[in-house]
């Protein structure tokens, strides 16, 4: 052979050794880096400097190789999609399906390269058999496997969090995802989803690695079972914030393991709501609480809340938001714990500067809510005095100086109209 470039595939394997700094070129010479002689006989630090070279090999592998061949759109935009397109493989729960991926990159180069309908074909044919390549060479390491089945549903279509110039846009999951130039959905092309189709998804050794990068960039990445000795209240308070609904429930039940099963450890997590002093964030945990439960059990779990005397409040809230429980049938109590609770979470919101502000805006039927608030029988005694505090600098309105009972309206006189009385 006259050159390497006869030798492909010898010399991808020397270009990634090269990358890697395993082995550098002097003089014409190759010789091995001593820093990395440690990692020569780590078999997984040696396979992640690998992995870690692939996101500098634009040029060997994506370069021009002769004059007339061109550099596709792949190439320009390397460095950002490479680990966008890792990055959602890590947040989606399935397999992702190739047309669906390729349809997103196309969806990302429209808005980075700012091309209108009229973009040639070619210019997208060109970067799907560069994304081919990479794929391939991450395939070979063992990164990522394709496999071939029907898609999930869920690729119907495929949300887009953010716009192509947001540096780090997230899905509903709290994880990195492909961009496109307004953000929104990118549509299906109408290729075949209900049949076989190759699908695309990270090894476990894939994971593993992107997990690490996007560690080391400072991402939040969370990995199920790292929470199972955290406190009830970090625990409920991740769950709520960063997991979605599947990752919680095996966390949960990785935790309630972990505190010598259910009986020890729901009054665990029950103590922590309990002891939360913001009531907003309460609600929140309780409820992330039982929508990490099995379908029907958190149900059952709520249900008996609604008569504890502290909770009582979060738990009718949570009952009602899940359809559990009709606001209909509330008690004339529970009526007045909730509007008192719905008034102290908004105090909490505002803040005692910007309270009198949002009341005033609000109207006067907010108002003679939060006169009705203030003499509820609500269990949280220090929350409910924050917002007597809170409205006594309000200013008084007619309805105060009218001494009627808060949450009362007037009484018409016989023969007059409404709120008025007749001269005598």
């Amino acid at each position: 052979m006259r050159s390497v470039d006869a030798l492909p595939r010898l010399n991808l394997v020397f270009e990634l050794a090269r990358e890697a700094r395993l082995v550098r070129v002097v003089k014409g010479r190759v010789h091995a880096v001593g820093k990395a002689a440690g990692d020569l006989k780590d078999p997984l630090a040696l396979w992640r400097r690998a992995f870690d070279a692939v996101f500098g090999m634009r040029r060997q592998l994506l370069g021009a190789k002769s004059g007339w061949h061109t550099e596709s759109m792949l190439f320009d935009a390397y460095e950002d999609v490479l680990p966008d397109i890792l990055n959602t493989l890590y947040s989606l729960p399935h397999p992702m399906p190739w047309h669906r991926l390729r349809d997103s990159v196309d969806h990302a180069y429209r808005g980075r390269f700012r091309l209108g309908g009229t973009a040639p074909r070619m210019w997208f044919d060109d970067a799907h058999r560069d994304l081919r390549v990479v794929l391939d060479l991450l395939d070979e390491l063992g990164a990522v496997e394709r496999l071939v089945g029907p898609a999930d549903p869920v690729y119907q279509f495929l949300p887009l969090s953010a716009g192509a110039d947001d540096p780090a846009p997230r899905n509903p999951a709290g994880s990195p995802t492909l961009t496109g130039p307004t953000g929104g959905l990118v549509p299906d092309t109408g290729e075949p989803s209900d049949g076989p189709v190759e699908l695309i998804r990270l090894t476990a050794l894939g994971t593993w690695a992107v997990r690490a990068r996007l560690l080391d960039a400072g991402r939040d990445a969370p990995l199920i079972g790292e929470l199972a000795h955290a406190p009830a209240a970090g625990l409920l308070g991740t769950l709520a914030e960063h997991y979605d609904s599947d990752s919680a429930r095996l966390e949960l039940d990785q935790w309630v393991q972990a505190h010598d099963g259910p009986e020890r450890a729901f009054p665990l997590l029950l103590d922590a709501v309990r002891t939360m002093p913001y009531r907003t964030r309460g609600q929140a945990m309780l409820e992330t609480l039982c929508a990490a439960l099995p379908e029907g059990e958190g149900d059952r779990f709520a249900l008996p809340l609604r008569r504890d005397p502290q909770l009582a409040p979060l738990a009718i809230g949570v009952l009602v938001n899940r359809g559990l429980l009709a606001p209909e049938n509330l008690t004339e109590a529970e009526s007045l714990v909730m509007v008192a609770e719905s008034m102290v979470q908004y105090l909490e919101a505002t803040g005692p500067a910007r309270f009198g502000d949002a009341i005033r805006t609000q109207g006067a039927d907010f108002r003679e809510a939060l006169d009705v608030a203030l003499t509820a029988p609500h269990p949280d005694h220090a929350a409910l005095q924050d917002l007597r505090d809170a409205a006594a600098r309000l200013p008084r309105t007619s309805t105060a100086r009218t001494g009627r009972r808060p949450g009362t309206t007037a009484r018409p006189t016989r023969g007059g109209k409404p709120g008025r009385g007749r001269r005598r």
